[in-house]
């Protein structure tokens, strides 16, 4: 047994050093990555290739083939051109002109790694048609009980002297069968539309979508559920023993004039959130905060924001906080003498002598001698 792991301790330091000495390059070290318009007549644009993050650019060319159709072999492709650029989170890129607008292009990112031998690596063939316009979605604004505007920019029209924006949506965010009235644009900027007739309280996706007469161009997908009131919780602060103070912020009222906000909370488990506080309206959006008191010494407890205005409920993020133990409150006053929060003070008898021993209580009266009768009070 002895002998098989000497064999097994020998091999492994000659593997590895066998490996080092190969160049051992993954087989998608190079990738080729998108492209940017860099003029506004739609004729010259910058490509883009990633090179993994393992591995250190000083060890590598980079370049980028092109033609005006995929091949195979990299170096069936027309055009080569050489990387100029290089970020530290190992981008390449380069600009290429004189193209024309309307017609579509291969390209390929190309990397050779110059080790103790040269290795090729090669990026999937992707395209790009200079001419085609660009576009951006942005967040909803004016959402009502039943109803939202949608929001996009036109970044480039890409060469064209005009542009059509529009937008699609719908419930299912892989399949977004509805869109709006087609909108053509002479010049960059901001487009909107508005959508109505639509389910309270349902999430409805949507993107923005621009064509000219080179190439169409699609958004990234957002979301929207009208009605919905929008909060979000932040962490308690002014934690002490059995209290601490909640904050959450309103967002959105979706649609109604007011909105009813609390936080609920709880110390079994985040899923069971039992307790709440008393809620409050709100006729604007805004922060708001609740003091809670009664807690349990030296406890974590879940708390999250609430909203309800009537037709629909929303519910923050949960976040965790614990409350603070005997000595923890001992050192707190300790180090923050004109602190407001009084943990010891408010205790009655039965909860002193819960919460903290004899011990905690005498290095709590050394610093605070005005205790030294509550102390004696407690224990005797």
């Amino acid at each position: 047994m002895k002998n098989k792991k000497l064999i097994i301790l020998v091999i492994v330091p000659i593997l590895i050093a066998i490996t080092s000495l190969s160049g051992c390059i993954g087989a998608n070290a190079i990738t080729t990555w998108g492209w940017d318009h860099q003029n506004t007549e739609g004729t010259e644009v910058r490509i883009w290739g990633h090179l993994t993050l393992s591995e250190n650019f000083h060890n590598w060319n980079a370049w980028f083939v092109y033609d005006t159709e995929s091949h195979d072999d990299w170096e069936n492709y027309d055009y080569r051109v050489e990387a100029d650029n290089y970020d530290s989170l190992n981008y390449f890129s380069v600009n290429i002109g004189n193209l024309t607008r309307t017609t579509e292009y291969h390209y390929r990112a190309v990397g050779e790694y110059q080790g103790q031998q040269s290795i090729i690596r090669v990026g999937a063939d992707a395209t790009f048609i200079p001419g085609g316009p660009r576009v951006w979605t942005d967040n909803a604004s004016n959402i009502g009980i039943t109803s939202a505007t949608l929001n996009g920019h036109l970044t480039h029209l890409g060469g064209a002297s005009t542009c059509d924006v529009w937008f699609e949506y719908g419930e299912d965010e892989n399949y977004l069968g509805e869109e709006t009235e087609p909108q053509t644009m002479t010049s960059t900027g901001d487009f909107n539309a508005v959508i109505s007739d639509l389910d309270s309280c349902k999430t409805y996706y949507y993107r923005t979508i621009a064509q000219n007469d080179a190439d169409i161009w699609v958004g990234l997908k957002f979301k929207v559920t009208p009605g919905m009131p929008v909060v979000e919780t932040y962490l308690p602060t002014d934690i002490t023993m059995d209290s601490a103070l909640y904050h959450g912020t309103l967002w959105h009222l979706g649609g109604p004039a007011e909105c009813d906000v609390w936080f609920e909370y709880g110390d079994d488990n985040p899923n069971n959130l039992d307790e709440s506080t008393t809620p409050q309206t709100m006729n604007t959006t805004g922060p708001f905060t609740a003091s809670v008191s009664g807690l349990n010494i030296g406890t974590t407890y879940w708390v999250r924001a609430v909203s309800d205005n009537g037709i629909c409920e929303n519910k923050g993020e949960i976040k965790e906080f614990k409350t603070l133990s005997g000595t923890e409150a001992i050192d707190y006053i300790s180090q923050n003498p004109t602190s407001s929060v009084k943990p010891i003070r408010s205790y009655t008898y039965e909860r002193l002598k819960k919460n903290f021993d004899s011990e905690a209580l005498e290095k709590l009266a050394e610093r605070f001698p005005v205790l030294q009768k509550l102390v004696i009070e407690v224990f005797n």
